[in-house]
């Protein structure tokens, strides 16, 4: 494939993730407004469930929150009965956990509805799906070019 046939299939390859991406937030709001939450605090239940407990500076990082908006989240959480804020047995770190029964009848009744409809959508084409997950887990080598960009000052030339 030619130099500039590259540069266009790259090109249009942005294009759809910055769509896709653009298409998982909206779904993502509308999960949270389904569950009764606000997106933030759908987002770092979910990290928290996904992950397991964890400090709420840790919460913050991975969500993209400062150290005070994830602690207004956690407390937030906490009083709506989704997660509880434990200090460990063997230290003086308090960690965060996500309240899995919550989670199973609060939260998981709209992801099941949303991988039945996803479901009936895709069925006949679960080929393509395996194309597509093994490609988002290839495009993961990314954060390796993220981090050639920072690494080298003149790395990255266009």
């Amino acid at each position: 494939m030619p130099h500039d046939e590259n540069i266009d299939v790259l090109e249009a390859i942005e294009r759809e993730t910055t769509d896709l991406f653009a298409q998982a937030n909206r779904l993502v709001e509308a999960l949270a407004t389904r569950v009764g939450l606000e997106v933030t605090h759908f987002r770092c239940l979910s990290v928290l469930c996904r992950q397991g407990p964890m400090s709420a500076r840790n919460l913050a990082t991975l969500v993209g929150l400062t150290e005070e908006e994830a602690a207004q989240v956690v407390d937030s959480l906490e009083r709506d009965g989704y997660a509880s804020r434990r200090r460990e047995a063997d230290s003086n770190r308090v960690l965060v956990h996500p309240d899995r029964a919550a989670h199973r009848v609060r939260v998981e009744p709209a992801l099941r509805d949303l991988r039945e409809a996803w479901y009936a959508l895709v069925r006949r084409r679960c080929d393509d799906l395996g194309l597509v997950v093994g490609l988002m887990a290839e495009s993961r080598r990314l954060t390796d070019l993220v981090t050639t960009l920072r690494i080298q000052p003149g790395g990255f030339t266009m």
